[in-house]
């Protein structure tokens, strides 16, 4: 697969996550879940307005000839960039911040490395963000960003944790959902879904409820049903009735079906 292909295959994927529903807290065609300033057809704009970066991600890594940790800081320029592109379009609301930061991670590894198996990527992974913690949350004194002051008030690491142990949630706990083939595709989908939901210390659950709505929305991902989909619709009404969403597992979930249909095609 060349640039362009590999950047298309991101872009359908954060389209197949928004398109999903139903879903809990999050913006999908039926409702805008627990956002009152965004909807689906502002992620439709976001999706594509990330396109172009995705595809410089990849030719990054394919041209890097530095260490990982060099690479990882090279996309960083190109990330601020991309993020820049998605905020003129969304009127300066954030719908993919996160998903942005996790695909120029792996699409430059992805290019760097060529077509490496999932254990091998999360090595890169691994290499590329080594120290990213202690760099940018341990050692700080003053906490500005979402991320940091989630750290300061929780420690709980977010995003750079995620990336920085290689994207665990996502290799462990989403992807062997998403390979049954016995399951049909969207219902693998919600049901990676409700998976990433209950392992992931999500920060956009913390920054709305706190610890305990972290827990809350974890306990229901994690509760017997009999109706899958009326489970997800149950669990959107108790997350809209307490201003909850999961978009830090909305994110994964986007990367996670990147990921599966790239180890389909290559």
């Amino acid at each position: 697969m060349n640039a362009t292909e590999i950047a298309n295959l991101a872009l359908k994927s954060l389209i197949h996550e928004v398109s999903l529903a139903p879903k809990p807290g999050l913006v999908d065609p039926i409702d805008n879940g627990s956002h009152s300033d965004m909807d689906y057809f502002m992620f439709l704009d976001s999706c594509f307005s990330l396109q172009p970066g995705f595809v410089i991600y990849y030719e990054t890594g394919i041209s890097h000839s530095g260490t990982p940790r060099q690479l990882f800081d090279e996309i960083r320029s190109i990330g601020r960039a991309n993020e820049a592109a998605m905020f003129s379009v969304t009127d300066h609301v954030n719908t993919h911040k996160g998903a942005n930061f996790i695909f120029g991670v792996v699409l430059a590894a992805l290019g760097n490395l060529g077509t490496p198996t999932l254990d091998e990527l999360s090595q890169m992974i691994r290499r590329m963000t080594v120290g990213l913690v202690k760099e940018e949350l341990e050692s700080l004194t003053v906490y500005t960003t979402h991320g940091e002051r989630i750290f300061e008030q929780f420690g709980y690491t977010g995003i750079r944790g995620e990336v920085e142990n290689g994207l665990p949630t996502i290799m462990k706990h989403a992807l062997p959902i998403l390979s049954d083939e016995l399951i049909p595709y969207q219902k693998r989908l919600k049901l990676a879904l409700l998976e990433i939901i209950k392992f992931n210390d999500d920060a956009n659950m913390l920054k709305r409820g706190g610890i305990e709505g972290l827990n809350y929305g974890k306990s229901l991902a994690d509760t017997p049903y009999d109706d899958l989909d009326y489970h997800l619709r149950m669990m959107n009404y108790e997350f809209i009735k307490r201003n909850l969403s999961p978009g830090g597992s909305a994110d994964l979930l986007a990367v996670a079906i990147f990921l599966h249909h790239y180890q389909i095609c290559v």
